[in-house]
């Protein structure tokens, strides 16, 4: 390996100076004019010519080094401080064979040319000072092992302490290898020709490219601190400062954002977002919670792998972006705490700012969200059941558990139940501030809204029902906001009531009970009645709840309120409460209950009706209170 040493002699300091941390200056007995150094001419930036003195006959060699002290960093640079002078060499532009590079200072004129499967070795203490608009670059084969320690670190920087200075580091398509430890990149990221510069840059081909950072500093870049592509594989991400860049910490591909860790500083950016440029999470990843907040750009799929989130990560999405799960295989693990809870919010603080999140067809009981908060989501602008959680599936069913989880903001509803949806857990939720509802369920679905949870402080404090089928065995909890049922809903078996529900039934909707094998128990209590009613307050606005041929012994309404029904006529029926068979019969008690505003008769009784009809209180029936044929 050939070793790359300072040439002493090269820029010989003449005379004492003093400087900031930072300013390296080398006082040189020459002519007024610059002369050619070693057969070369610095770039306009790298020196400054100045009389010291009208009797001095030496100019001064000025070299910005950022953080390049001989001490260490915060130490006077200058002979004053005590410490040798710092002298720099010329970098070679091309290198053929592995180099290792001693400690001391290089002034990298033009990016260098490095030969296929070359490695570049760097001693801690090394300083390049790259000219203005130079890179270094490495690609295929190569690979860069520059190794620093806390005291000694290695400095790459502009020879002008300004931002984008210098391109930076560039690693692309490389099948070996690199890493860099106690490494500081700065003043570079130049953006002309390059909106996504970076001081570290790492894009690749389908080929990808490695590269480990631990204890790294990417700081002062006119571009990002790093920018990584979806291929990029960062065997090492710990202990980095990414700080005080132009554009933000970092813009990364989903797939390579899960190997940032905690560990790692992102603040104190113009832009303190790391920026996510999401597709899709292929291979499995955690997301940890970071000092920054992500900020997606465009949609983010999970199918094949899973996506946990830490306790505490903030997740910011722009207009139009949705996070969405699609398969049985990948599942979204959103598990915060009390404490920490995860936040996921859009670029503004307006209602419908991005899309929300969407589980379709993913029946996999590892999805979960708990202590979540989902805000500003649901934008109703191509879908007029969007909503902060969307629940969509077909026969193959999909499944989320719901624990402390706040579903607020949303252009839409809070929360959108399909019919095959399945919820193992609803347990301390909250859905306020939605501009539909707190929620929009199927009525196979609605039975798993819990009684612990807050549906109140909507602009439309109401649960829709989109109504058709009972099929299970299930109790509708009181919520202590209306169910609306928008058409007729038909049980198959046993729908149960708790004590407290309101249902508002939509105009010509109906509850159609038919079989033996279905059944109504709507049995409230004296403090708790149930209550059926019309959206519309008139007689007649719907339909009825209507018996047909049922004897189970489940049928009963019990302690309710049934109003403004007896809306049937165009079927023939004539009462609010009917109960209907031929030879087979029908079983239904009515007791302790309130029917009134029947467009038609209260309670209408076929000829082979059983079952108790007592204590009931009638008001404002049309036709009568009760008719027994």
């Amino acid at each position: 390996m050939t070793r790359i040493k300072p040439t002493p002699g090269l820029l010989r300091p003449h005379g004492p100076t003093r400087n900031a941390c930072g300013l390296i200056t080398a006082a040189f007995a020459l002519s007024p004019l610059a002369t050619p150094m070693h057969g070369r001419v610095f770039p306009k930036e790298e020196v400054t010519v100045k009389r010291r003195h009208a009797g001095w006959g030496f100019v001064a060699l000025v070299a910005m080094v950022g953080m390049g002290c001989p001490g260490g960093p915060g130490t006077d640079a200058g002979v004053d401080a005590g410490h040798d002078p710092l002298v720099c060499v010329t970098f070679p532009d091309r290198i053929t064979a592995d180099y290792l590079v001693e400690k001391g200072c290089y002034l990298v004129l033009t990016t260098p040319i490095i030969s296929t499967g070359v490695t570049v070795t760097m001693r801690p203490g090394v300083k390049l000072v790259f000219s203005a608009g130079v890179s270094f670059n490495f690609s295929a084969a190569q690979s860069l092992q520059a190794i620093g320690t806390v005291d000694e670190p290695i400095l790459f920087t502009g020879s002008l302490p300004m931002r984008g200075h210098w391109k930076g580091l560039r690693f692309d398509g490389t099948s070996v290898e690199s890493h860099l430890d106690y490494v500081i990149v700065e003043h570079a990221g130049n953006v002309t020709g390059d909106a996504d510069s970076a001081a570290i840059k790492l894009t690749g081909d389908s080929r990808g490219v490695r590269a480990g950072f631990s204890h790294t500093t990417m700081r002062e870049s006119a571009g990002w601190g790093m920018w990584a592509t979806g291929s990029a594989v960062l065997p090492e991400f710990t202990g980095n400062v990414l700080t005080r860049n132009t554009l933000g910490p970092g813009s990364f591909d989903g797939e390579t954002i899960g190997r940032l860790d905690s560990s790692s500083t992102f603040s104190g950016n113009d832009r303190d977002e790391l920026f996510v440029r999401a597709n899709r999470i292929a291979t499995s990843a955690t997301w940890d919670a970071l000092d920054v907040p992500y900020h997606l750009t465009t949609d983010l799929s999970i199918s094949t792998a899973d996506l946990t989130i830490r306790p505490g990560a903030r997740l910011i999405w722009a207009p139009e972006a949705r996070l969405s799960v699609s398969s049985d295989v990948g599942a979204l693990i959103a598990a915060g705490t009390a404490d920490k809870p995860i936040i996921f919010t859009g670029e503004t603080q307006t209602r419908g700012a991005w899309e929300g999140i969407l589980f379709d067809n993913t029946n996999n009981t590892r999805n979960v969200l708990r202590y979540v908060t989902v805000e500003w989501a649901g934008n109703t602008s191509s879908d007029q059941t969007a909503a902060a959680v969307k629940l969509t599936a077909d026969s193959s069913g999909v499944q989320v558990s719901f624990d402390h989880v706040t579903l607020r903001q949303s252009q839409g509803f809070g929360l959108y139940l399909a019919a095959s949806a399945v919820v193992p857990q609803f347990t301390g939720n909250v859905l306020t501030q939605n501009e539909k509802g707190p929620a929009n369920a199927d009525s196979n679905a609605a039975h798993q809204l819990g009684s612990d949870s807050t549906y109140t402080g909507n602009d439309v404090d109401k649960v829709a029902v989109r109504a058709q089928w009972v099929s299970e065995n299930v109790t509708w909890h009181a919520l202590g906001v209306p169910y609306v049922i928008d058409s007729n809903v038909s049980p198959q078996k046993v729908w149960t009531l708790e004590p407290g529900v309101v249902l508002e039934m939509a105009p010509q909707s109906a509850i159609d009970v038919g079989g033996d094998a279905a059944g109504f128990h709507a049995v409230g209590t004296a403090l708790k009645p149930i209550i059926i009613t019309g959206v519309e307050k008139t007689r007649g606005s719907w339909d009825a709840i209507n018996f047909d041929t049922t004897l189970n012994g489940a049928n009963a309404i019990d302690y309710c309120t049934i109003e403004y029904g007896g809306g049937g006529t165009r079927f023939g029926w004539a009462g609010m409460i009917r109960a209907s068979a031929d030879s087979h019969g029908v079983a239904v008690s009515v007791t302790n209950s309130t029917v009134q505003h029947s467009a038609t008769w209260g309670i209408w009784l076929g000829g082979s009706h059983t079952g108790t009809i007592s204590g009931n209180t009638f008001a404002d029936n049309a036709l009568g209170n009760t008719f027994q044929q």
